[in-house]
């Protein structure tokens, strides 16, 4: 969100915490019914994700080095698919985050009791409701952060023509990275 804000303004960056909250509610609700036992007894479907995930980060950072001279001198606010992107985008790639699966899905769990006083998928949801909520958190402190930042880096066009490259090679690392595993 960070990225989208510095590059695409600050709607980008809301819409873009956003889509990650969206996905992030959809974690917390597939792990509160049941997703955790099918991972545990098909763990290939985690290896496909974390695969559909990384080839996603590299696509998008390709996309972003290929399009380094087509930087503005200034973010754009006002162009709705930019924003709606960011939104997609943010959307696919949270999704596909395989930590963000394993978080909910392998470390909400552990603080359920199976005897506590309400059923464990509610407990689960109730979990990652709270974790989610302060995400939010950060989500503001980055993206007005991002603003800041962004208005030093876009007062010089070259600057963020390698911010974009700097970017775009962050996400095809973060991508194979991913794809192969390594920490």
């Amino acid at each position: 969100m960070a990225i989208q804000t510095m590059v695409h303004g600050a709607k980008a960056g809301w819409l873009s915490s956003f889509a990650f909250h969206v996905a992030s509610y959809l974690h917390i609700l597939l792990a509160a019914f049941g997703v955790t036992v099918l991972l545990k007894t098909a763990p290939y479907l985690l290896l496909v994700l974390k695969l559909a995930g990384a080839a996603y980060l590299i696509w998008m950072g390709l996309r972003m080095l290929l399009k380094t001279n087509e930087v503005q001198s200034a973010p754009t606010t006002s162009v709705k698919k930019t924003s709606s992107q960011a939104f997609k985008d943010s959307l696919i790639v949270e999704i596909l985050n395989p930590k963000s699966a394993l978080f909910y899905f392998a470390f909400l769990p552990q603080f359920t009791s199976s005897d506590g006083s309400a059923e464990v998928w509610l407990q689960i949801l109730l979990l990652g409701t709270i974790a989610d909520v302060m995400f939010s958190a950060t989500d503001v402190v980055c993206i007005l952060s991002a603003r800041l930042v962004a208005a030093g880096i876009f007062s010089s066009v070259q600057t963020a023509v390698w911010g974009r490259r700097i970017g775009g090679s962050i996400l095809i690392a973060m991508g194979a990275k991913t794809a192969t595993g390594t920490n």
